[in-house]
């Protein structure tokens, strides 16, 4: 007999025996998985469906030992079709032994599925500066008294509010402003240091040049200043450029993130007094 033949047989008699089709399938596949050479040859020569009866008999009874075994098990077993036969007790073995698979080997026990328990579902709490949080309250929380107080309070607030909101928006406009004016002061600072610095290093090294054939000191001191010149220029622009380019810009974008963060604790801030209020 063929092994697919024999494993398809295997599980119409599992399922014969009231095991489900889905779990005969998937024992009868774990048991053809085991086979070894000498197992495949035993199964070609079985030639009677009672020989593949019996190996079903053995996991059969496995099977519902299995589940007997289970705590409550009485109780949570779906119940089975009225014309599936009961489990049977093991029989003893024809040729291909009792409780076996072909030559002997032993039927692997199915093991029974391990429950995950649950975590238990906890009430979520918002953070304290969560919209949820400062949201105003709806319904019961709610009270006419609150909400008028709060709006009266808010429209008297407001010449107070409206000159301390301008003065934390003129505030950060003189910040961005001064850098926005550094920004382009210490390019035009490095532009005309460039070019100068350059103009009188060039000088020098061609005034030291023409010194070599007639004072040959005076010469190599002028080349040799000229080049220290060319350097402290060329590190002053260096510096001029990193603080133009890259620090300032990087300071301004994390004034533009703190200018969000104070309006932001600005609106939380009205929220809560809402909250609050209405409450009242």
């Amino acid at each position: 007999m063929e092994l697919d033949l024999f494993l398809d047989g295997l599980k119409k008699s599992l399922v014969n025996r009231g095991i489900p089709a889905e779990t005969a399938a998937k024992h009868a596949a774990a048991l053809g998985r085991t086979f070894t050479e000498d197992d495949l040859k035993e199964i070609q020569s079985i030639r009677s469906a009672a020989e593949i009866d019996e190996i079903a008999d053995s996991i059969a009874a496995i099977i519902y030992k299995n589940k007997a075994a289970r705590p409550a098990a009485s109780s949570a077993q779906p119940a089975q079709n009225s014309t599936a036969a009961q489990p049977v007790k093991e029989r003893p073995a024809a040729s291909s032994g009792t409780g076996s698979a072909p030559s002997g080997k032993p039927v692997q026990e199915a093991k029974p599925p391990v429950s995950v328990p649950r975590e238990e579902e906890k009430p979520v709490r918002y953070a304290q500066n969560s919209d949820d949080f400062f949201r105003a309250p709806t319904g019961s929380d709610k009270t006419t008294k609150g909400v008028a107080l709060f709006w009266i309070i808010f429209v008297l607030a407001l010449p107070v509010t409206i000159a301390v909101l301008a003065a934390i928006l003129a505030a950060f406009g003189v910040l961005f402003l001064a850098l926005i004016v550094m920004i382009i002061g210490l390019v035009l600072g490095m532009i005309a240091l460039v070019g100068a610095g350059s103009g009188v290093a060039l000088v020098g090294i061609i005034y030291g040049i023409t010194q070599l054939f007639s004072f040959m000191a005076a010469g190599i001191y002028e080349i040799g200043l000229g080049v220290m010149i060319g350097g402290g220029v060329l590190l002053a622009g260096v510096i001029l450029y990193n603080l133009a380019i890259r620090f300032l810009p990087w300071v301004m974008k994390w004034l533009t993130v703190f200018f969000v963060f104070v309006f932001g604790q600005l609106r939380n801030l009205f929220y809560l007094a809402r909250r609050e209020c209405y409450k009242l």
